[in-house]
């Protein structure tokens, strides 16, 4: 039980001033408390955080203090922005740390996010903007937020602006302690889901929290938890799709904000605004819609299904004839604010299920229809969404006769032939300019295609002569090249035959996990684990681009995230003798010698010219004391490699132990 729980029940005040009333929430880093401050009138209430680094000695406790008082010295200053809470003040009690910050009375965005309920454009826009404009405070004071999520954004009940809080830079006080002064170690501060693969690397950059704002805009135009989002082959988002209702002026601004490459971001919050202000206010801040009642009540759900072939568009004479396939044709006009609170009524046989989804962002988003008028008069709410808008003349323009599925698919087929041409385009300049570059540097070194007919005995090349090869042909020339070079301990000679490689043929795994390892080699593990990202978004359970992955996590220090990744490898390549060596030096580097003596075991009974699964099995059983058995396993670890520093070093101090 962790020593802050009594703090619920205490009544002696912390810092001699604050008393706790409840528990607010709790996480990773420690706990938030509602109390109240004895030493003001009237005992204004106060958010008492409450820091739980892990101590382990004096030096650790020194540079955690020394890291709480210049985090704190940063909150003080975000604290003179309105739409952050102020720092009250900062104490240490009983070698743990404690924040005392206003306390914001409102409800996280978190409430109304809810999963499969699809924001407007206008609302999304709104949010993004409202929290852009306090980033841009907070990036003006050199400090990045590093956990932006909907929790952390509150709804102030006063005036219903947003305020920000929670910062990373809190977390990291006990992300330093848990370093215990190694500082070669990154901890990652933020949430999955929320944060960009530079972050989860321990990297962030301003455009991490721009990033973050970008997933939260496409979380309200979805209904989608980002966790649940897809990916393309190239490590975007994918979510376009769930999004019918949203302009393409705004999908294009939030996909910019949510790249995969920070490079391709917008690079601060002011520029991220600047393009939303850029986006016609007619699609910001769409007019009601009424429906004029029938018979039984509906509600409005803001899920993703447009409720447009159900409407009836009246003609200049007031007729009306129904579009599409549902049968109940309803009146359509614009509200007015007399509508507000008016109940929607469809007729009973109108099925929810016949409401098909389109593409168009002026409709209202989904109709759920309810059959007793007892329940009906539970629900009161009006439909204040998207809408058709009346043109100069004050008419609703009227659909064409076709459907309006047909008609949506017809409106947007130029654009979409138009796009598939320059792709087309696009790709076969650049092949060709490939293949012409790789002429211009190759001259002296020609590589024939297996496959050409001019290899053929009856009809060889000529001397000197250049066989032409497909772009796919050369990526894999240049992937046996650097593999040659890798495997001849020359890891920046590989590197840059494997990103040729890469620039050939984009979706060559092989080429990716080199390349990881060749980064893992020349201790650069960040980058490492952006090129093993890759090759396991185009094969997501491969074992070699796992076990880079992991080995640059341990290069980190994010020893239990590697033994994650090193247990997953064993668990579906059991077959795979280096998962489970990999697992076993991870368990060593934690302490777990005995374990790691298992998993060791099994690497080596699947291959015993391992000679780094001999000199970790060495250490494990130096460290059970087990100092015989360590001699002959650390024996035959430098007869597999003579060269072995460490496991000379091993060997010596078993010998002397025994």
């Amino acid at each position: 039980m962790s020593r802050s729980t009594p703090l619920l029940n205490s009544d002696k005040p912390l810092g001699g001033r604050y008393r706790v009333l409840r528990q607010l929430g709790t996480g990773g880093f420690g706990r938030t408390y509602l109390a109240e401050d004895l030493h003001l009138p009237g005992h204004p209430r106060c958010a008492l955080k409450h820091l739980k680094p892990q101590i382990n000695s004096d030096d650790t406790l020194s540079m955690a203090r020394r890291c709480f008082e210049t985090e704190a010295q940063v909150l003080y200053r975000l604290g003179d922005h309105d739409q952050i809470p102020r720092l009250l003040a900062h104490f240490e009690e009983d070698r743990e740390f404690y924040l005392a910050q206003e306390f914001i009375e409102g409800e996280s965005i978190a409430r109304e996010l809810v999963e499969g309920q699809v924001w407007s454009e206008g609302r999304a826009i709104a949010l993004l903007k409202d929290v852009l404009q306090v980033l841009s405070f907070v990036h003006g004071q050199q400090v990045i937020h590093r956990d932006l999520k909907p929790s952390n954004l509150i709804r102030r009940r006063a005036d219903q602006r947003i305020v920000l809080i929670d910062f990373g830079a809190v977390k990291q006080v006990s992300a330093q302690a848990a370093e215990a002064g190694n500082t070669n170690l990154t901890i990652s501060i933020g949430t999955q889901g929320y944060m960009p693969n530079e972050q989860i690397a321990g990297k962030p950059r301003f455009s991490s929290d721009i990033y973050a704002v970008g997933v939260l805009g496409v979380q309200a135009v979805t209904g989608v938890h980002p966790r649940r989002l897809g990916e393309d082959t190239r490590g975007e988002l994918e979510w376009q799709h769930l999004a019918p209702q949203a302009s393409l002026a705004f999908k294009e601004v939030l996909d910019r904000m949510v790249r995969y490459d920070f490079r391709d971001r917008y690079s601060t919050a002011d520029e991220a605004l600047a393009a939303l202000e850029t986006i016609p206010v007619e699609a910001e801040i769409p007019m009601p819609l009424e429906f004029v009642p029938s018979a039984s009540s509906a509600r409005i759900a803001d899920t993703p299904t447009a409720l447009t072939e159900s409407l009836v568009y009246p003609n200049s004479a007031g007729s009306s004839g129904a579009s599409g396939s549902v049968v109940a044709p309803m009146e359509l006009r614009e509200a007015t604010q007399d509508d507000i609170g008016t109940q929607i009524h469809p007729p009973l046989s109108l099925d929810e299920t016949m409401i098909r989804p389109q593409a168009d962002p002026t409709r209202v988003t989904r109709v759920e229809w309810v059959e007793s008028s007892t329940e009906a008069a539970d629900h009161t709410n009006v439909l204040t969404d998207v809408i058709p808008r009346r043109d100069d003349s004050g008419a609703i323009p009227a659909p064409p006769s076709t459907p309006s599925s047909s008609w949506q698919m017809l409106r947007w087929t130029p654009l979409v032939l138009l796009s598939a041409v320059v792709a087309i385009a696009t790709a076969t300049s650049l092949s060709s300019w490939l293949v012409v570059r790789w002429l211009e540097n190759r001259p002296a070194t020609p590589i024939s295609s297996p496959n050409s007919s001019n290899n053929s005995p009856s009809n060889p090349p000529s001397p000197g002569a250049v066989v032409s090869l497909t772009p796919t042909e050369q990526a894999a020339a240049l992937l046996t090249q650097a593999q040659q070079k890798a495997q001849d301990n020359r890891p920046d000679e590989a590197l840059s035959l494997y990103n040729e490689a890469i620039a050939l043929d984009p979706k060559l795994v092989e080429a990716y996990v080199g390349l990881c390892q060749a980064l893992n080699t020349l201790q650069r593990p960040e980058e490492a684990i952006v090129s093993c990202n890759d090759a396991l978004a185009y094969r997501p359970n491969d074992p070699d681009a796992q076990l880079g992955k992991g080995d640059a996590l341990l290069l980190q220090n994010r020893t239990y995230e590697a033994l994650q990744v090193y247990e997953s490898v064993s668990k579906q390549h059991p077959e795979n003798a280096n998962g489970w060596v990999k697992q076993g030096v991870a368990l060593q580097k934690l302490g777990r010698s005995s374990e790691a003596l298992v998993a060791l075991d099994k690497g080596i009974g699947l291959f015993r010219n391992s000679p780094e699964a001999w000199r970790t099995r060495g250490a494990a059983l130096v460290t059970l004391r087990r100092y015989s058995d360590a001699v002959i396993a650390l024996d035959k670890a430098l007869q597999l490699d003579p060269n072995d520093a460490a496991a000379k070093a091993l060997r010596q101090q078993a010998a002397q132990s025994r």
